[in-house]
């Protein structure tokens, strides 16, 4: 575990002067903001055939979409994830929005994909429909499987006052993303760390793992949970 409190580009760039190259980034990025800085850093970082990961959401994902075209080339688009969750409040002057947007890059043609990790099972199982017979296929773009990730469940990581510590993800949703194209020894990037559910990931499957966050109480919160992540 590599973990670091403060500015995210200061910390980006000092990982440039000291050569780092890593496998993975993903990064669930502050939604309303349009400074693209921190991604061309992550860029310059990012091993050939690395995979991109940025999650967003209505407010600027077509903005991110056309400049991380631009700054990876659109051939190397890969996939634009819908993370869907059916909880929280409803407008009455609106389609309810809820889902998230992940968008997938990689930096060249090369890189890994293990499909068979993430398998779910097909509704068409035991039928003349199930042309290979193991009754799996594998996940849509839309992942309307994963369920919601409820404000009361057991994996909630609370602050000092009892509240959920906000834009918390689910570890499943990184068991698909990052399950799908990552193996033992790799080097994952969170430049938004949050409360470190990508690096509790990481320990549990043996990547090596930089997170940085700006926020002095969230981190320390990430930091006790890694710790005690690592000990178990």
């Amino acid at each position: 575990m590599n973990l670091y409190l403060g500015d995210n580009n200061k910390y980006l760039a000092s990982f440039l002067d000291k050569d780092l190259e890593v496998d993975l980034v993903y990064a669930d990025c502050i939604y309303e903001s349009t400074d693209f800085s921190w991604s061309d850093l992550c860029y310059k970082l990012l091993k050939p055939d690395g995979i991109f990961y940025i999650q967003t959401d209505y407010h600027t994902v077509a903005e991110w979409k056309i400049y991380l075209d631009a700054l990876f080339g659109k051939e190397n688009f890969i996939n634009w994830l819908i993370y869907k969750q059916e909880w929280g409040g409803i407008s009455r002057r609106t389609f309810p929005k809820k889902h998230d947007d992940i968008l997938m890059y990689s930096k060249g043609k090369g890189y890994k994909f293990y499909p068979e990790r993430v398998m779910i099972p097909k509704v068409t199982a035991g039928t003349n429909l199930d042309k290979r017979g193991d009754g799996l296929k594998i996940p849509c773009d839309v992942f309307d499987d994963l369920g919601n990730f409820s404000t009361v469940s057991k994996e909630r990581i609370k602050n000092k006052t009892g509240r959920n510590i906000q834009w918390q993800k689910p570890l499943k949703l990184f068991n698909r993303i990052l399950g799908v194209c990552s193996d033992e020894k790799d080097v994952l990037l969170d430049p938004f760390m949050g409360s470190g559910s990508s690096g509790v990931y990481a320990i549990r499957n043996n990547l090596e793992y930089y997170g940085i966050e700006n926020d002095l109480d969230v981190f320390n919160i990430a930091k006790t949970r890694l710790e005690i992540e690592l000990k178990n």
